[in-house]
């Protein structure tokens, strides 16, 4: 298979070799990242950039992974193409890639944070369910992910939902403990989060 799938997520980058025998080390993105060290093949390509001198992204291409294993806040892992430092050393600056369907299946109430982001948070607040926003990113926090929920509202003249602005024109964001006392439910077939939050926090 060459052609790079349609679900492809992007889980870290290659920061440069590790020894002599080819092994490479990579950045995780989040904690998400996990995935790294069970998938066994991984889609990697040069971002656009600067540092690349490109200003297009390189078409990712699928590598066989031999192992991968935390190292400290990075991973090393082993490639099947590649077998010496220059070879590892000619990937660097490169991102990594695995796609969503080859992720292992949770458990109940476990959630990759990539299944969030998009997803339209409600909340019970006011005794009524009223729309709060959509997740725009989680942030990793030692004690509990934190939702960042751009809040939106609806604009009676198209009748859709827009984005909430403060008085700079910048977006408002709610920063939501993902822990039970703050979250009902999750509704990834509908791309739904309910949850207590304050509309005004």
């Amino acid at each position: 298979m060459t052609t790079p799938p349609e679900d492809l997520i992007a889980l870290g980058r290659i920061i440069g070799g590790h020894g002599v025998r080819g092994w490479v080390k990579v950045q995780p993105f989040s904690s998400d990242s996990d995935v790294l060290a069970l998938a066994t093949q991984w889609w990697i390509g040069r971002p656009a950039g600067p540092l690349s001198g490109s200003s297009a992204p390189e078409t990712p291409r699928v590598i066989d992974v031999l192992w991968a294993r935390p190292h400290g806040s990075t991973y090393l892992a082993s490639i099947k193409s590649v077998a010496d430092r220059t070879a590892a050393d000619q990937i660097k600056g490169h991102t990594v890639f695995v796609a969503r369907q080859a992720f292992p299946a949770l458990g109940v109430d476990e959630y990759y944070w990539v299944d969030l982001i998009g997803c339209k948070v409600t909340t019970d607040e006011s005794g009524q369910i009223q729309t709060l926003g959509v997740v725009h990113e989680i942030l990793d926090n030692p004690a509990h992910p934190i939702l960042s929920v751009k809040q939106q509202c609806l604009d009676v003249k198209s009748n859709a939902m827009v984005d909430r602005l403060d008085d700079k024109a910048r977006p408002i964001f709610s920063l939501i403990p993902f822990v039970a006392a703050h979250v009902e439910a999750v509704d990834l077939p509908e791309k739904t989060i309910t949850t207590h939050w304050p509309t005004d926090f």
